[in-house]
């Protein structure tokens, strides 16, 4: 499993309409349901309703996944990338994670 990032932001034309945050929060319901039915998860959103800017975090299969997912809430988004995530476990040495 992969994990993405997705930015939305009004000024670059990526926020469906100005929405208030009960009507955000409804239609990002919809976003774990459709992300599991392409094989991924909605993992949380750091979002700004106020300013119309939202960064969601979620693991798929791949990109297109994911933007399958939006497009099923018809819901458009700047850019969906790939990430790694990284920890302090996961910055440690190969030879201490291994112990």
């Amino acid at each position: 499993m992969k994990y993405f990032i997705d930015t939305h932001d009004k000024s670059k034309g990526s926020w469906p309409k100005q929405v208030t945050e009960s009507e955000f929060v409804q239609l990002y319901s919809g976003f774990e349901t459709a992300c599991e039915e392409q094989g991924g998860a909605d993992l949380g959103a750091h979002v700004n309703v106020a300013e119309c800017k939202a960064y969601c975090f979620t693991k798929g299969p791949d990109a297109e996944a994911i933007r399958r997912a939006h497009e099923k809430l018809g819901f458009p988004f700047d850019s969906i990338t790939e990430v790694r995530r990284v920890t302090g476990a996961d910055l440690r040495p190969e030879d201490f994670k291994s112990k």
